[in-house]
Protein backbone atom coordinates (compact mmCIF):
# COMPACT_ATOMS: atom_id res chain seq x y z
CA UNK A 1 0.00 0.00 0.00
CA UNK A 2 1.54 3.15 -1.34
CA UNK A 3 0.62 6.42 1.15
CA UNK A 4 0.70 9.83 -0.51
CA UNK A 5 0.92 13.16 0.69
CA UNK A 6 0.51 16.72 -1.28
CA UNK A 7 2.42 19.46 1.27
CA UNK A 8 0.29 21.98 -1.43
CA UNK A 9 -3.34 20.36 0.24
CA UNK A 10 -5.88 22.38 2.21
CA UNK A 11 -6.16 19.31 4.11
CA UNK A 12 -3.71 18.52 6.77
CA UNK A 13 -1.52 15.32 6.66
CA UNK A 14 -3.43 12.92 8.99
CA UNK A 15 -6.71 13.74 6.93
CA UNK A 16 -4.69 12.94 3.99
CA UNK A 17 -3.04 9.43 5.15
CA UNK A 18 -7.25 8.71 6.67
CA UNK A 19 -9.11 9.14 3.51
CA UNK A 20 -6.68 7.32 1.89
CA UNK A 21 -6.74 4.76 3.92
CA UNK A 22 -10.70 4.82 3.97
CA UNK A 23 -10.83 5.03 0.57
CA UNK A 24 -8.95 1.19 0.44
CA UNK A 25 -11.05 0.02 2.61
CA UNK A 26 -14.48 1.09 1.17
CA UNK A 27 -13.21 0.56 -2.37
CA UNK A 28 -12.77 -3.47 -0.76
CA UNK A 29 -9.13 -3.64 -1.63
CA UNK A 30 -8.87 -3.90 2.12
CA UNK A 31 -11.06 -6.60 3.71
CA UNK A 32 -12.48 -7.67 7.19
CA UNK A 33 -9.65 -8.71 9.39
CA UNK A 34 -6.65 -7.54 7.02
CA UNK A 35 -4.13 -5.41 8.81
CA UNK A 36 -3.47 -1.68 8.12
CA UNK A 37 0.00 0.17 8.60
CA UNK A 38 1.89 0.50 11.59
CA UNK A 39 2.28 4.18 13.15
CA UNK A 40 5.79 2.99 12.31
CA UNK A 41 5.39 2.48 8.68
CA UNK A 42 3.34 5.24 8.28
CA UNK A 43 5.53 7.75 9.47
CA UNK A 44 8.65 5.77 7.57
CA UNK A 45 6.28 6.04 4.47
CA UNK A 46 5.05 9.51 4.86
CA UNK A 47 7.83 11.15 6.94
CA UNK A 48 5.33 12.70 9.22
CA UNK A 49 5.23 12.19 13.16
CA UNK A 50 4.50 9.35 15.03
CA UNK A 51 1.15 11.69 16.27
CA UNK A 52 -0.14 12.35 13.10
CA UNK A 53 0.21 8.65 11.92
CA UNK A 54 -1.68 7.95 15.03
CA UNK A 55 -4.71 10.58 14.84
CA UNK A 56 -5.07 9.12 11.28
CA UNK A 57 -5.32 5.61 12.42
CA UNK A 58 -7.28 6.34 16.00
CA UNK A 59 -10.10 8.51 14.03
CA UNK A 60 -10.65 5.23 11.56
CA UNK A 61 -11.29 3.41 14.72
CA UNK A 62 -13.36 6.09 16.05
CA UNK A 63 -15.60 5.86 12.89
CA UNK A 64 -15.87 2.10 13.70
CA UNK A 65 -14.20 1.42 9.91
CA UNK A 66 -10.80 -0.58 12.21
CA UNK A 67 -9.96 -2.00 15.29
CA UNK A 68 -7.14 -1.18 16.88
CA UNK A 69 -5.51 -4.38 18.92
CA UNK A 70 -2.97 -3.62 21.57
CA UNK A 71 0.98 -5.19 20.83
CA UNK A 72 -0.90 -6.61 17.48
CA UNK A 73 -1.75 -3.38 15.12
CA UNK A 74 -4.83 -2.14 13.28
CA UNK A 75 -7.40 -4.50 11.30
CA UNK A 76 -9.88 -3.65 9.18
CA UNK A 77 -13.39 -4.23 11.11
CA UNK A 78 -16.34 -6.22 10.24
CA UNK A 79 -18.81 -3.88 8.05
CA UNK A 80 -21.36 -1.71 10.39
CA UNK A 81 -24.92 -2.82 10.66
CA UNK A 82 -27.20 -0.41 8.19
CA UNK A 83 -30.45 0.70 9.02
CA UNK A 84 -32.19 1.55 5.77
CA UNK A 85 -35.01 4.13 5.43
CA UNK A 86 -36.71 5.89 2.33
CA UNK A 87 -39.79 7.25 4.59
CA UNK A 88 -37.70 11.16 4.29
CA UNK A 89 -38.16 13.80 1.36
CA UNK A 90 -35.47 14.74 -0.53
CA UNK A 91 -34.29 18.25 0.55
CA UNK A 92 -31.64 20.18 1.11
CA UNK A 93 -30.20 22.03 4.15
CA UNK A 94 -31.93 25.67 3.52
CA UNK A 95 -35.11 23.80 2.33
CA UNK A 96 -35.12 21.72 5.74
CA UNK A 97 -34.76 24.68 8.01
CA UNK A 98 -36.86 26.90 6.32
CA UNK A 99 -39.64 24.43 6.12
CA UNK A 100 -39.31 24.65 10.29
CA UNK A 101 -39.33 28.63 10.02
CA UNK A 102 -35.21 28.45 10.94
CA UNK A 103 -33.50 31.19 8.65
CA UNK A 104 -30.37 28.73 7.03
CA UNK A 105 -27.05 30.00 5.72
CA UNK A 106 -24.12 29.00 4.46
CA UNK A 107 -20.31 30.58 4.13
CA UNK A 108 -17.79 29.40 1.24
CA UNK A 109 -14.26 27.75 2.55
CA UNK A 110 -13.51 26.58 -1.37
CA UNK A 111 -15.10 26.46 -4.55
CA UNK A 112 -12.78 24.67 -7.12
CA UNK A 113 -12.53 22.33 -10.11
CA UNK A 114 -10.05 19.92 -8.99
CA UNK A 115 -9.09 16.01 -10.76
CA UNK A 116 -11.22 13.61 -9.30
CA UNK A 117 -9.80 11.45 -6.79
CA UNK A 118 -10.63 7.58 -6.84
CA UNK A 119 -13.14 7.71 -4.29
CA UNK A 120 -14.92 10.83 -5.79
CA UNK A 121 -14.97 9.13 -9.07
CA UNK A 122 -16.19 5.69 -7.67
CA UNK A 123 -19.14 7.81 -6.11
CA UNK A 124 -19.91 9.96 -9.32
CA UNK A 125 -18.99 6.94 -11.47
CA UNK A 126 -16.29 8.41 -13.04
CA UNK A 127 -12.26 7.99 -13.90
CA UNK A 128 -10.05 9.45 -11.60
CA UNK A 129 -8.63 12.75 -12.86
CA UNK A 130 -11.91 13.64 -14.68
CA UNK A 131 -12.55 17.03 -13.85
CA UNK A 132 -14.83 17.86 -10.85
CA UNK A 133 -16.22 20.85 -8.74
CA UNK A 134 -15.54 20.66 -5.55
CA UNK A 135 -17.36 23.07 -2.70
CA UNK A 136 -16.55 23.12 0.50
CA UNK A 137 -18.96 25.66 2.77
CA UNK A 138 -20.20 26.07 6.40
CA UNK A 139 -23.60 25.35 6.96
CA UNK A 140 -25.28 27.75 9.07
CA UNK A 141 -28.77 28.56 11.43
CA UNK A 142 -29.20 32.45 12.59
CA UNK A 143 -25.26 32.70 11.92
CA UNK A 144 -24.13 30.07 13.92
CA UNK A 145 -22.38 27.56 12.46
CA UNK A 146 -23.98 24.00 12.15
CA UNK A 147 -21.78 21.64 10.09
CA UNK A 148 -19.35 21.70 7.43
CA UNK A 149 -20.61 20.08 4.37
CA UNK A 150 -17.85 18.96 0.96
CA UNK A 151 -19.70 18.32 -2.17
CA UNK A 152 -18.57 16.86 -5.74
CA UNK A 153 -20.30 17.44 -9.13
CA UNK A 154 -18.67 16.33 -12.20
CA UNK A 155 -17.53 19.79 -14.23
CA UNK A 156 -19.04 18.61 -17.25
CA UNK A 157 -22.35 18.48 -16.03
CA UNK A 158 -22.26 21.74 -14.26
CA UNK A 159 -20.09 23.84 -16.43
CA UNK A 160 -19.99 27.46 -14.49
CA UNK A 161 -20.77 26.06 -10.91
CA UNK A 162 -17.38 26.66 -9.45
CA UNK A 163 -18.00 30.86 -10.81
CA UNK A 164 -21.45 30.83 -9.11
CA UNK A 165 -22.14 32.86 -5.47
CA UNK A 166 -23.07 30.30 -3.30
CA UNK A 167 -22.84 32.47 -0.17
CA UNK A 168 -26.54 31.49 1.43
CA UNK A 169 -27.66 29.86 -1.87
CA UNK A 170 -29.62 26.90 -2.33
CA UNK A 171 -27.45 24.28 -4.26
CA UNK A 172 -30.26 22.46 -5.09
CA UNK A 173 -32.45 25.21 -6.40
CA UNK A 174 -29.39 26.64 -8.39
CA UNK A 175 -28.96 23.14 -9.64
CA UNK A 176 -32.58 23.40 -11.26
CA UNK A 177 -33.12 26.73 -12.70
CA UNK A 178 -29.41 26.96 -14.24
CA UNK A 179 -28.75 23.96 -15.39
CA UNK A 180 -32.33 21.75 -15.38
CA UNK A 181 -31.19 19.55 -12.79
CA UNK A 182 -32.90 17.92 -10.15
CA UNK A 183 -32.18 14.83 -8.06
CA UNK A 184 -35.09 12.39 -8.24
CA UNK A 185 -33.34 10.57 -5.13
CA UNK A 186 -30.86 9.83 -3.12
CA UNK A 187 -29.13 7.64 -0.64
CA UNK A 188 -28.28 9.18 2.65
CA UNK A 189 -25.66 6.96 5.21
CA UNK A 190 -25.26 8.17 8.71
CA UNK A 191 -22.36 7.40 10.93
CA UNK A 192 -20.97 8.21 14.55
CA UNK A 193 -17.73 10.06 14.00
CA UNK A 194 -15.46 12.34 16.43
CA UNK A 195 -13.90 15.83 15.47
CA UNK A 196 -10.76 15.84 14.24
CA UNK A 197 -8.15 18.81 14.31
CA UNK A 198 -9.35 19.99 10.65
CA UNK A 199 -12.95 19.43 11.60
CA UNK A 200 -13.00 21.46 15.24
CA UNK A 201 -11.17 24.22 13.44
CA UNK A 202 -13.88 24.46 10.93
CA UNK A 203 -17.16 24.01 12.94
CA UNK A 204 -15.36 25.98 16.05
CA UNK A 205 -15.63 23.36 18.36
CA UNK A 206 -13.30 21.06 20.84
CA UNK A 207 -11.17 18.55 19.29
CA UNK A 208 -12.51 15.02 19.94
CA UNK A 209 -16.41 16.02 20.57
CA UNK A 210 -18.60 13.31 18.81
CA UNK A 211 -20.29 14.26 15.38
CA UNK A 212 -22.65 13.14 12.96
CA UNK A 213 -21.27 12.42 9.75
CA UNK A 214 -24.48 12.30 6.85
CA UNK A 215 -22.66 10.66 3.35
CA UNK A 216 -25.49 11.58 0.82
CA UNK A 217 -25.59 10.12 -2.94
CA UNK A 218 -28.32 12.22 -5.30
CA UNK A 219 -29.18 10.67 -8.76
CA UNK A 220 -30.99 11.94 -11.52
CA UNK A 221 -33.96 10.25 -13.15
CA UNK A 222 -31.52 8.32 -15.35
CA UNK A 223 -30.04 6.99 -12.07
CA UNK A 224 -26.62 8.93 -13.08
CA UNK A 225 -24.88 10.43 -9.62
CA UNK A 226 -25.61 14.18 -9.70
CA UNK A 227 -23.88 14.68 -5.91
CA UNK A 228 -21.71 13.18 -3.73
CA UNK A 229 -21.66 15.12 -0.38
CA UNK A 230 -20.17 14.43 2.91
CA UNK A 231 -21.80 16.82 5.71
CA UNK A 232 -20.49 16.37 9.18
CA UNK A 233 -22.24 17.89 12.11
CA UNK A 234 -22.07 19.33 15.61
CA UNK A 235 -23.14 16.56 17.59
CA UNK A 236 -24.07 19.05 20.36
CA UNK A 237 -26.25 21.35 18.12
CA UNK A 238 -28.11 18.35 15.83
CA UNK A 239 -30.56 16.03 16.19
CA UNK A 240 -33.12 13.83 13.49
CA UNK A 241 -36.34 12.93 14.72
CA UNK A 242 -37.73 9.43 12.91
CA UNK A 243 -41.75 9.09 12.07
CA UNK A 244 -42.76 6.04 12.03
CA UNK A 245 -46.10 4.52 10.83
CA UNK A 246 -47.03 0.94 11.01
CA UNK A 247 -49.57 1.75 8.25
CA UNK A 248 -46.93 3.28 5.52
CA UNK A 249 -45.15 -0.25 6.33
CA UNK A 250 -47.55 -2.38 4.91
Amino acid sequence: MSLRLDPDSPFPFYYQIREQLRAQILNGKLVTGDALPSEAQICVETGVSRMTARQALTQLANEGLVNRQRGRGTFVAPPKATLDSNQFPLQGYTELLGQVGMQAGARVLAQVVEPATEVVAAQLKTSPGEPVVRIIRQRLMRDEIMSLETSFYLHSRVPGLADFNLTNQSIYTLLEQRFGLSPLYAIDTVELSIAGQYEARKLKVVEGVPVVLVTRLSFLEDNQPLEFTQTIHRGDRFRSIVHRSRQQLR
